[in-house]
């Protein structure tokens, strides 16, 4: 299933809480606890995970632990590739922000100006709405797989749904609501726009340059499996996702990429500062005091989250408030403490800098 709301609460709470109180060690002690954390908490001879820590853009620690795959023994390196699921809709926001720069569109108008043969309520909104998941459409991935024929769920579904279904609009514009559907007309908007396919385009602006293997779309063979289970019961193997719904998510990368993208948070080399500072600040409020920015959720004190799940594959992703340090972990198993996992890697490397 795809990311509730509650999971993508929980991670940037246990973050918050680890950041406070934290007391600066030199690096070699923190990789030494690191690794610890991660043999205590992920058995080697089970589904496992893979996590990763850079500071300013470097990454000063990565560990895997656990099978890739029980049925061929497969095990997890740092090289592995992850589905990192919701994750991934910071790279989709990215591209739409630096369309708007170039002002090859603009994120005040409506998605109706890009996207032919939308409803009349939909010339209301703007990407921003898409954007900062304050537009009210239906979250296509919150209806059974069935309600669009024949699976995968794809962009053509999703855009099929929000033109003809009376069910596509039942929130209120302008309040938040978690929506997939959003990000999946963002990215048809990219395309529509640059004239390149979406998973092209941001292979090309976004992932190229910056030096980072990722791959959008469905899982390929070699991927890791996704398991249900503990340690104590057998594991059972979880299906496909029925959706390929870019934009929303379906990017694959190793950590170690992801926890080395997330320095573009502290200075973007894709777009101008100022752009992305204005789009983390103008997100759209939470009642738990958060608000959700640019595919990222943005805390008061500064520090930016998301997690992402899906057949089996669960991703957190955290910025600390300063900027200097990312903490990227995946795991592909639910009986795996994740929660616990990251929050204890943040709590040993967050700290106080001694320049500041």
């Amino acid at each position: 299933m795809w990311l509730s709301r509650l999971a993508h609460v929980a991670i940037p709470v246990a973050l918050l809480v680890a950041i406070s109180g934290c007391t600066a060690e030199p690096h070699e002690a923190k990789r030494t606890a690191s690794t610890a954390i991660l043999e205590a908490g992920v058995p080697d001879d089970a589904p496992g995970c893979s996590a990763a820590v850079a500071v300013d853009g470097d990454v000063v620690w990565a560990e895997a632990r656990g099978l890739a795959n029980l049925e061929s023994g497969a095990e997890f390196q740092t090289s592995t590739p992850f589905h990192i699921g919701s994750v991934g809709k910071q790279f989709t926001a990215m591209a739409v922000l630096m369309l708007a720069e170039r002002g090859d569109l603009s994120l005040d108008a409506s998605p109706a100006v890009y996207l032919d043969g939308l409803p009349a309520w939909a010339k209301q909104l703007t990407l921003n709405d898409l954007m900062h998941h304050t537009s009210g459409i239906k979250d296509v991935l919150s209806l059974p797989p069935s309600a669009f024929g024949t699976p995968p769920l794809t962009n053509a579904d999703a855009l099929e749904f929000v033109r003809t279904s009376p069910l596509a609009h039942p929130g209120t514009a302008g309040e938040f609501d978690y929506s997939n559907t959003n990000y999946a007309l963002l990215a048809d908007i990219v395309t529509e726009v640059t004239g390149t396919d979406f998973a092209t385009w941001l292979e090309t602006n976004v992932f190229a340059p910056l030096d980072l293997e990722a791959r959008i779309g469905p899982q390929v063979p070699s991927d890791p499996v996704g398991y249900e289970g503990d340690v104590t019961a057998d594991f059972t193997e979880v299906k496909a996702w029925p959706w390929v719904l870019t934009g929303a998510g379906f990017v694959t990368m190793t950590l170690s990429d992801l926890a080395r993208w997330g320095d573009q948070l502290r200075e973007p080399s894709l777009l101008r500062a100022e752009t992305l500072a204005d789009a983390l600040s103008n997100g759209a409020p939470i009642d738990d005091g958060s608000t959700y920015g640019p595919g990222l959720f943005v805390w008061p004190d500064g520090t930016l989250v998301h997690s992402g799940d899906g057949a089996g594959h669960h991703t957190a992703f955290g910025v600390s408030a300063d900027r200097h340090t990312t903490v990227a972990i995946a795991c592909n198993q639910n009986g795996i403490d994740m929660d616990g996992l990251f929050t204890d890697l943040a709590e040993t490397w967050v700290t106080e800098r001694p320049d500041q």
